[in-house]
This record gives C-alpha cells, structure tokens and sequence, in this order.
C-alpha cells in the first residue's frame, strides 16, 4: 500500500506575491535549498534582477523572518509546515531606482512600497496622501493599468492626472 502514502520528502506550499496574487508550490522537497525555490518564483515573475528579492515567512510567534538562500528548507527550524506559507518582497533597496534595467522590477519595487504604505510599515505624511492626491494618482495609475491613452478622459480628475503624468515622462 506504498503508493497511497504518497512521497513524504515532497511537501506543498504557497508564496503571496507582492500584487497578491498567490503562487502555489508543488512538488517542492524540504532538502531543496530556497534559492531554487525562489528561482521558481522569478521565473513565474519573468523577473530577470532577482539579488533585491527574497522570501519571508512567520514563525510561531508571529514574527517576520528572512530564508537564507544558501539553506534548505529543512534548516529553517523556526519555519512551520508543511503546508509552507512564504511572502515575497524587496529584501534590498537600490539606491537609485532609475538604475533598475527590467520593468518588472521596477514594478515589484512600486508594488513593495505601495503595500508599505498602506499598511503602515513606511510612514508618509498625511497632507502628503490627501493634498497630493492627484501626483499619487499620475504615478499609480499608469503603473496599474498603463499609460493613460489620448482618448481617456471621463471627468476633470483624470484629466489633470493625464497633464501631470506627460510632464513626469
């Protein structure tokens, strides 16, 4: 009756992205070392600069912590599971952003310090959030749904969103 067993070195797990979509982990082993599970991670992402990259998860205590990539999974002692729940994130901020080569990375970043924001982990001014609104806008909007078109102009907000986004081009 082996085969209802099924393989015990074989474990499962899911990473939450940084969009929040979930990856689901199959097949991965716990003499994996987490780099190769963070590879499968980039390439999911077709993210080419991955050395700013890492994945987290929360031990008992709930508190946050870094895997070492150079470890297996079986050597994080403090990690629960299986079922492994990781988080991936910015592990290393860059300097100077604009020296990122690859959209996709540049958007992971944005989506980082978007979620850090909102949830409180990097502080910005509240006059920042409401006065500003519309700088906010011109940078968030092209990065979720793209480069505004000619044509899309619905009410007075947008179009001076559009106006403000042309001049940071």
């Amino acid at each position: 009756m082996a085969c209802f067993r099924g393989n015990r070195e074989e474990v499962y797990g899911e990473v939450l992205l940084l969009d929040e979509r979930k990856l689901t982990l199959t097949g991965i082993k716990k003499s994996w070392k987490v780099a190769a599970i963070l590879q499968q991670v980039f390439s999911h992402l077709n993210l080419v600069e991955g050395r700013f990259f890492g994945l987290r998860f929360c031990d008992d205590k709930q508190q946050t912590l870094w895997l070492d990539h150079s470890r297996t999974l079986s050597q994080h002692r403090l990690l629960l599971g299986p079922p492994y729940i990781f988080y991936f994130g910015v592990k290393f901020y860059v300097e100077d952003p604009t020296k990122l080569k690859e959209e996709t990375t540049r958007y992971q970043f944005y989506l980082q310090l978007r979620q850090d924001v909102q949830r409180g982990r990097l502080l910005c001014p509240a006059h920042l959030l409401i006065s500003d609104r519309v700088d906010w806008f011109s940078f968030i909007d092209p990065a979720e749904r793209g480069d505004l078109s000619e044509n899309d102009t619905s009410d007075s907000e947008k179009q001076e969103v559009q106006l403000i986004y042309k001049t940071l081009r």
